[in-house]
């Protein structure tokens, strides 16, 4: 059963999907705005998710909020990978503030949010997308999820996030499965063959790698699609994912063009990261984020960074402080941490491989300074009590989730003060992320 209905959008949630009141209850409807007045269709939920609202298909702007803009891609609507293309860029960076605020203002903490660094690109400034693999009919499409489906694949003409030069990629690839008979990996029934296409690039050195990630099995026509790809790219890449789960990453990888890794210039140090490590995702505000990070850590004796990926933080630090060392567990990351220690040479430049709170927890030494720089879900309670009982005079915390961020500070804040203000810091334009930059100083 559904009803039309006119709604009144008065707010936005964390995740970017607008909503309003109906019969006193919730309405979430993907892609309104505050201010909006909307014609919805409302899908009741089953009698399980009775007390969590309904949902509201958007079918027309009756009266548009302040802010709404015409989007940019075709596309928007119906893919998920942007959310904020009908929104003015003044007004996503409003709302970041605002979470960030609504984030600190749960545990009553006395702090001010400072203006968010705006990006300096808003298109086209991704450096990595991950493009499932799905089928429409019998045509295998190459694109992003849809909005609020894990399931459906939107083929892609155009994507204003990360590169034209990608788009064409995976449309390549899209004709050469139908032409040769590749089918795309079934979700449900867990069979078929090619799962995802990810492609890397790096945007001060002009190099681009593309991953073909697969299940097992052979792979015909490789050499084909190989002379196809190879104009676009420096690197090409094979890796093999036999897991059912949805993950772009495989276990085996096969170099099959040019470079296996991928080089990014950030500032004037060139960082080498493996296929499957993390990078951050905006190379044009990485520098801005190294630059805050840098002017906020006062140098010392030790620096101990904390999931250290690659070294971002690491090295941008290094002469700084009489000596660094980097914690990280991800076998990929560590990896091209070491290649980057090697590179930059750095002699007081050391990485240790393990879980954050099992490094920390058997820690003698002392740290001047600890960067943290931890996954969304934020650290381990164990990780926190280990950084308390080590004491370090400052503590520089960086997140891309305000509330995880939010909850650790609270639990450091009878041993720490919040220095200056935090600092929002836009890497995700049109979506509803936001990184955060805070300084934590030791009370006397």
């Amino acid at each position: 059963m559904e009803d039309i209905i006119n709604l009144d959008i008065v707010g936005i949630d964390d995740k970017g999907i607008g909503f309003g009141y109906y019969k006193g209850k919730k309405v979430n409807v993907r892609y309104g705005l505050p201010g909006d007045m909307v014609k919805v269709s409302i899908i009741r939920k089953g009698r399980k998710d009775r007390y969590k609202g309904f949902w509201g298909e958007l079918i027309d702007i009756i009266s548009p909020g302040p802010g709404r803009i015409n989007p940019k891609c075709m596309h928007f609507g119906l893919c998920g990978g942007c959310r904020f293309q009908n929104w003015a860029y003044s007004y996503q960076l409003r709302y970041k503030k605002s979470r960030v605020l609504k984030a600190f203002s749960r545990y009553d903490l006395d702090v001010e949010i400072g203006e968010p660094i705006s990006s300096p690109r808003l298109y086209y400034y991704r450096n990595r997308m991950d493009y499932p693999v799905g089928i429409k009919g019998t045509q295998p499409v190459i694109g992003l999820k849809a909005a609020g489906r894990w399931d459906l694949v939107v083929d892609l003409d155009e994507c204003l996030l990360m590169s034209k030069e990608s788009v064409e990629i995976i449309k390549i690839i899209e004709e050469f499965m139908f032409e040769r008979g590749i089918y795309p990996y079934d979700v449900f029934s867990h069979e078929g063959f090619m799962k995802y296409v990810v492609v890397r690039e790096g945007k001060f050195t002009g190099e681009r790698m593309v991953s073909l990630v697969t299940n097992l099995g052979s792979f015909p026509h490789l050499d084909e699609l190989i002379s196809m790809l190879s104009s676009y790219s420096t690197g090409i890449i094979w890796s093999i994912n036999p897991k059912p789960a949805d993950v772009s990453i495989g276990e085996e990888i096969y170099s099959l063009y040019g470079n296996d890794y991928l080089n990014e210039k950030i500032s004037s140090f060139i960082f080498y990261i493996h296929p499957n490590a993390f990078f951050q995702t905006n190379s044009y505000q990485i520098q801005n984020l190294i630059d805050k990070v840098y002017k906020l850590a006062d140098g010392g004796d030790l620096l101990l960074d904390l999931y250290s990926g690659v070294g971002l933080f690491t090295f941008s630090l290094a002469e700084k402080y009489k000596h660094v060392i980097g914690v990280e567990n991800d076998k990929y990351s560590i990896h091209s941490a070491d290649v980057n220690r090697k590179r930059s040479g750095y002699k007081n430049v050391k990485f240790i491989k393990g879980a954050v709170e099992d490094v920390v927890s058997g820690f003698k030494l002392s740290p001047t300074t600890i960067v943290i720089d931890p996954p969304r879900p934020g650290m381990s309670l164990k990780a926190k009590k280990h950084i308390l009982r080590l004491r370090p005079k400052e503590i520089i915390y960086v997140s891309c989730n305000p509330n995880s961020m939010a909850r650790d500070i609270n639990m450091l804040s009878d041993s720490y003060f919040v220095y200056d203000v935090i600092q929002p810091i836009d890497m995700f334009p049109q979506t509803p992320h936001i990184e955060s930059i805070a300084k934590l100083v030791l009370k006397n």
